[in-house]
């Protein structure tokens, strides 16, 4: 199934409501089993044959992401909203559900049917069925039964038939709920029949599906989805879907106050829709509702409607309150904040720590690193990636003239031939020090900007990393802040390379400075600065062509977008915590390449996530070349440029050890800690 599938085709990823409100067929190719579990190689690895359909399916996915404007054209849906109530036992008699109704009724009546945003749907006990079928007409709120036998009459103590149900008012089903999976017995094939009864009656089947908190923790969400989906709509045919309503409920989440992120209910909703398009096709799959069912409450129904996937809610407890289920049905289709889009799993690859990514126009390829594993990848989007493996430690990449690459590996900076495999030393890295390569970029004229992480950083917590500059010219390293820090971060630059943003990740601060690709950087300002509320700190970022930076937050699992102002105006929500790094790639450079980290419990963290932009596009990745600045400027600068091979050596600033500013130019050791000046 779709759900298994570890690589994804990239294509038009899902907006937010408020600006567009769905999508185009995304699609995705099953092409790498293999990187669920990668193994280091110092070859690259076999890249599967794309068959012909995934490349006809990518082609018409990239023809629709045309860009117009400077961004992506947005795609439209017709897909209305259901808000669905179930009372489940409850209330414990008929006067108090004659109440409950008359109140929801009144709720619902409140704006008129037209003016909602959603249907409205109300589950009763089968014995209230009728009374509340009654109280509610009019008021355009549907009625639907809790539970159906596949049979039409006979010896079934206790059961109601679909006949029954509908001869009371009812115009939807509920079938498998997880209550009754767990409680009752009942299994997917069970679901089968009565899904195929309540078809046949011209009733609605709403089929919940979902997995248990085991499952969930086991990272096996997508797969008991597809089964379940599978067993339950055995034998209904495409033009019977538009009978069926699917709810996705997690089942740890039912009843326990738990909510999946709406970033992971996206992410599932995704899924299941990319199951109904593999097996009932596109229009299907553009047109079915698939609802939320997870402890749904007033205060996170808006947050959720706005993922472009979930079309309402299967509401439980809240819904025995007529103000609370009236609040989630009257939900605010644009609230305010940032616009929302929905990053989409594309390449399951299993990095530990996936980062830089980097795209070349030239080549129309992606390239990412594995930090930890020393693995770099290369992606044409078509077939599967490729991955190298250097055997120590990869900080970043960088695109290089000639068809080459520039490496960040520990072991200092390299050059390398995808072509030819041969990897050539360029300089040592702040040798002596317990750093390593960390974020790095090129410039709009060729320079390499790099910084250093300081691997005891969440120890030591000591500033003793640089941030340097690799001229054009291939000459020495020259250092270019008069500042130490811990880990550099959000390396890049606008469009006319007059402005350098830069961070350093446990301050949570995001600087950016005036830049000069002879002097350097100067007139550091704070850019932004988390807030409190929000976990985690900025990681890799990326420049649109209208100066706003994007920027990954990793631990709040999102890519912020922040103004020229300092504003954040648009986030991407991504169903893991840590993303790491972003670019924009794609055959019109509006296509956002996200890569994480790995993290305990979801199989998709350290995979690689893309998300489509609408309004905006990226830049160009530009190339390190030998196309120097004038001699001197550096010095001039006072960027004080250092002999090759010894990045701080004979004149350096800090010391070594602690990383502290020595205090007189003639300091022979450092007044903190007391190590000799090298």
């Amino acid at each position: 199934t779709m759900f298994a599938s570890p690589t994804r085709a990239f294509a038009p990823a899902r907006c937010a409501r408020r600006c567009a409100s769905s999508q185009t067929p995304r699609i995705r190719a099953g092409l790498l089993d293999a990187f669920r579990s990668p193994k280091a190689s110092k070859h690259v690895a076999p890249a599967a044959a794309a068959d012909a359909t995934t490349v006809a399916r990518l082609e018409r996915a990239i023809a629709l992401t045309d860009v117009r404007d400077g961004g992506a054209v947005k795609p439209t849906t017709t897909r209305r909203a259901i808000m669905a109530g179930n009372w489940k036992m409850n209330p414990k008699t008929a006067s108090e559900a004659a109440t409950l109704a008359a109140l929801v009724g009144a709720a619902a009546g409140m704006d008129g049917e037209s003016a909602r945003a959603c249907e409205v749907l109300v589950c009763p006990p089968a014995p209230f069925i009728a009374d509340v079928a009654r109280i509610l007409e009019g008021t355009g709120v549907a009625i639907g039964a809790q539970n159906i036998y596949h049979e039409a009459s006979g010896a079934f103590t206790g059961e109601m038939s679909a006949e029954m149900a509908k001869s009371v008012g009812c115009t939807h089903v509920l079938v498998g709920h997880s209550e009754r999976r767990t409680l009752f017995g009942e299994t997917d094939e069970v679901c089968n029949v009565k899904t195929r009864k309540i078809i046949d009656m011209g009733m609605t089947a709403v089929l919940c599906i979902g997995e248990t908190k085991e499952e969930y923790e086991a990272g096996q969400v997508k797969k008991i989805c597809a089964r379940q989906l599978a067993g339950a709509l055995a034998g209904i045919e495409a033009t019977e879907m538009n009978k069926v309503i699917i709810a996705y409920e997690p089942v740890w989440a039912i009843g326990t106050g738990l909510t999946a992120t709406p970033a992971i209910a996206q992410s599932v909703h995704a899924g299941i829709r990319d199951w109904v398009r593999e097996n009932y096709g596109n229009a299907v799959a553009n047109k079915i509702q698939i609802q939320y069912g997870g402890s749904v409450k007033p205060e996170s129904v808006d947050e959720l409607m706005q993922a472009p996937d979930i079309d309402g809610c299967l509401v439980g407890g809240a819904s025995l309150n007529a103000d609370q289920f009236g609040r989630i049905f009257n939900y605010d289709v644009a609230p305010e904040g940032p616009t929302r889009l929905w990053a989409e799993e594309v390449v399951a690859c299993g990095n530990q720590l996936g980062e830089s990514p980097v795209w070349s126009v030239e080549r129309q390829m992606l390239y990412w690193v594995d930090a930890p594993s020393g693995s770099l990848y290369s992606w044409d989007l078509k077939s599967a990636p490729t991955k190298v493996n250097f055997g120590e430690t990869l900080g970043c990449v960088a695109l290089r003239s000639n068809n080459t690459l520039l490496l960040g590996l520990e072991s200092g900076l390299h050059a390398y031939d995808p072509t030819t495999k041969a990897l050539t030393f360029v300089s040592e890295f702040e040798a002596g020090l317990n750093t390593r390569p960390n974020d790095g970029r090129t410039d709009r004229e060729g320079n390499f900007v790099i910084g250093s992480y300081n691997n005891a950083h969440r120890v030591d917590a000591q500033p003793i990393g640089g941030l340097w500059r690799l001229p054009a010219n291939g000459g020495a390293l020259e250092e270019m802040l008069d500042y130490k820090f811990r880990c550099s971060n959000c390396i890049c630059f606008t469009k006319d390379g007059s402005t350098m943003f830069f961070c350093d990740t446990p301050t949570r601060r995001i600087y950016q400075f005036d830049y000069n690709p002879r002097t350097g950087p100067s007139n550091r300002r704070l850019l932004y600065e988390l807030p409190s509320s929000m976990n985690g700190g900025p990681d890799g970022a990326q420049c649109d062509a209208n100066g706003n930076v994007w920027a990954a937050i990793s631990g709040a699992g999102q890519v912020i977008r922040i103004t020229p102002r300092g504003e954040v105006d648009l986030t991407v929500e991504l169903p893991v915590k840590q993303p790491t790094s972003v670019t924009f790639g794609g055959p019109g450079l509006n296509t956002l390449f996200i890569t994480t980290r790995a993290e305990n419990g979801r199989i998709d963290a350290g995979s690689l996530f893309a998300c489509q932009v609408f309004d905006v596009a990226g830049v160009p990745e530009a190339e390190y070349v030998d196309r120097s600045p004038v001699k001197g400027d550096a010095v001039s600068a006072n960027i004080g440029p250092v002999r090759p091979g010894r990045p701080g050596a004979a004149s350096a600033k800090f010391c070594t050890q602690c990383g502290v500013a020595f205090d007189k130019p003639t300091a022979r050791f450092c007044a903190q800690c007391g190590t000799a000046r090298r």
